[in-house]
């Protein structure tokens, strides 16, 4: 089998062969936004289906991780948008960032991220841990909570903002921590 080689691009079986090595990390990254398994099936296939159709404006040599990383942004971005309108419920835009800004290549720094929100999650008080849990993988409206539970909509905005900010300044404390030790 000879390797069709575009010029200056990478040859078609070296292209899914890189592609399939980012899958299971790509797959943890999805899942972990978007909550739902087969969801999340939904949006690595079409981005593998996109990094697929654009495989010969990927340039041999320059970062594939952040390349890919971008298809899946737009791809979970894109997926946010249909959300949006059918009312459905995601991670924030914020926590979405936390899951890629530190992705620099290295898969452990992603696992150590991971359990560090896990750790920042773990220390929050039950009814914020509830209220989060409530708000990106519940079934309900953010509105239809505050009148189950007797807050103003507005409050909990606020709640949610404070707490992702806290959780935020959480896991870049821990990960400042880890890449100290």
């Amino acid at each position: 089998m000879t390797k069709e080689v575009f010029s200056g691009h990478m040859a078609d079986d070296d292209f899914a062969e890189i592609l399939a090595s980012e899958q299971n990390r790509l797959r943890r990254v999805i899942r972990s936004v978007v909550l739902c398994g087969a969801t999340s099936v939904d949006i690595l296939q079409r981005a593998n289906l996109i990094a697929w159709e654009k495989r010969t404006d990927f340039e041999e040599g320059t970062n594939f991780r952040r390349w890919i990383n971008a298809i899946v942004r737009y791809e979970m971005l894109a997926h946010r948008r249909d959300q949006a309108r059918k009312k459905e419920t995601m991670l924030s835009r914020e926590t979405e960032e936390l899951l890629f800004v530190t992705d620099d290549g290295c898969e452990g720094d992603l696992e150590t991220e991971a359990q560090a929100l896990r750790d920042c999650l773990k220390a929050l008080r039950e009814q914020d841990r509830s209220l989060l849990k409530e708000r990106y993988s519940g079934e309900e409206t953010l509105r239809a909570y505050a009148e189950k539970t007797g807050r103003s909509e507005a409050g909990l905005r606020v709640t949610l903002h404070r707490l992702r900010q806290a959780l935020k300044k959480c896991v870049e404390s821990r990960m400042s921590k880890e890449h100290t030790s």
